[in-house]
């Protein structure tokens, strides 16, 4: 076999785990329109038939994707909460968000589209969530606002992430001086004091 030529992967030694792993890897390259059957077998180095082995369909396969980009976004998340509280912590926890999803943009554009398993994606979604909710709370919020809150300011750091992502925006405009309206915006929205959180 010619040096740096892709082994072909055995069907005894791919998993469900390294079809989603492959995917991911096609999406962060080439975009979530990508994702095919034929490009995963393609990545694999296997026969298409075989991932029919591991996953049902092609759907499966997002639903996946997005429980596992939905996961890692979380975990992201509350490692950056933890230790931190009240209005710095709120704004370390907003800038990770923007700059987890600036990285990952392909992989990103799996969280706006509908879930494919929305009781796994919403499973997936406590931690990003339990995040949000328990530093606006450190904030003075009352806890039983929170959620309405979180959800807030996840749309509107999600819209503004998926406008510079998608370059809707283009390279004309100060982005950063854009993020500062809209993340004070949304903190208007849930009742917060009319300065914005200091950049950390």
């Amino acid at each position: 076999m010619a040096k740096g030529q892709n082994a072909p992967i055995r069907r005894r030694t791919l998993t469900r785990d390294k079809v989603v792993d492959a995917a991911i890897e096609i999406i962060d390259e080439l975009g979530w329109e990508q994702l095919s059957m034929t490009s995963l077998s393609a990545r694999l180095n296997v026969v298409t038939a075989s991932l029919y082995n591991h996953v049902r369909n092609l759907d499966d396969i997002r639903g996946a994707v997005q429980v596992r980009t939905m996961t890692e976004l979380g975990a992201h998340l509350r490692e950056i909460a933890m230790g931190r509280t009240g209005p710095d912590g709120l704004r370390a926890l907003v800038d990770a968000h923007r700059a987890w999803a600036t990285a990952h943009p392909h992989r990103y554009q799996t969280l706006t589209t509908s879930p494919v398993d929305r009781d796994a994606f919403i499973s997936a979604a406590l931690d990003a969530n339990t995040a949000l909710r328990t530093m606006l709370a450190s904030c003075g919020l009352p806890p039983e606002d929170t959620l309405d809150a979180a959800v807030s300011v996840f749309a509107a750091m999600h819209g503004f992430v998926m406008l510079v992502n998608t370059d809707f925006l283009g390279n004309e405009l100060d982005l950063d001086s854009i993020y500062e309206s809209v993340l004070r915006g949304a903190l208007a929205s849930v009742g917060w004091p009319e300065h914005t959180p200091a950049r950390s």
